[in-house]
Order: C-alpha cells, then structure tokens, then sequence
C-alpha cells in the first residue's frame, strides 16, 4: 500500500525547492532517491543509497513520512563515531518533515556529512557524506 503525501507537506517542499532554486542552484539532489514524485526516503533505505557528487549551489532534499528523524550537518569524525560533538541541527527530530540544504561555496572540495541524532538512527544508517567537487 502506498503511502499518501499529505498536501501540505507537498505544497511546502515544493515552494522551499522552487524558492532556494530561483535563487541560483544548480541542480536539485533528493536525499536517499526518490519514492513515489516527491518524496525521499531520509530513512533506512540511505544504507543502499550511492550519493552523487554535488556542487555549490545544489539543493539537498531531505524529507521523511513515518518514523521520527532529524537533520544535522556533522564533521567527518562525528560522522564515523555516530557521535554529534560538533553537530549543527538543521532539522528538528520529528515524525514527518523535509529539510533543504543549498550547499555553500565554502564546501568546495571538501565532503560533507549529515545524519540523524534520534535514538539509534545514525547507528542504524541514517547518515550520509557527499563529495562537493565536480
């Protein structure tokens, strides 16, 4: 059984996409894929998941239906040891949500890091790195 975007939630993606994109971005990344139009599986589906290289000013799509995740940008070693010493919350732990990311010209040639802090998530997977170079 699929499971049904709320229109809300696919209304507010969409603007935030379309808003972040006008304003320069390159090209739009939905982390983890995509399941059905929109939605990206941020969830236990990442462990198979190869993601692209990026460049500045590319979109980060991060969006979750069921179960409650959290966004946090984190450097490699927290990233490795599933710790968040030095984590920067981007999106608040919750059941539903989308987060979108424009990577920064800063990144350039550098990996970023991203993961989950509820429960057990980034142990579990919840967690991926993008190399920022062409």
């Amino acid at each position: 059984m699929a499971s049904r975007i709320p229109p809300r939630l696919f209304l507010l993606t969409a603007a935030l996409v379309l808003l972040v994109a006008g304003a320069g971005a390159q090209r739009v990344v939905h982390v983890g894929g995509r399941l059905g139009r929109l939605i990206s599986p941020w969830g236990y589906g990442l462990k198979t998941w190869k993601a692209p290289k990026v460049l500045p000013g590319d979109l980060l799509v991060f969006q979750w239906l069921s179960e409650q995740h959290s966004v946090h940008k984190v450097d490699a070693a927290d990233y490795a040891a599933c710790t968040f010493l030095n984590a920067k919350q981007l999106a608040r732990g919750r059941s539903y949500g989308n987060f979108v990311y424009k990577v920064p010209g800063e990144d350039y040639d550098k990996t970023i890091y991203f993961s989950s802090n509820v429960k057990k998530d980034c142990r579990n997977g919840i967690k991926v790195a993008f190399d920022v170079k062409p």
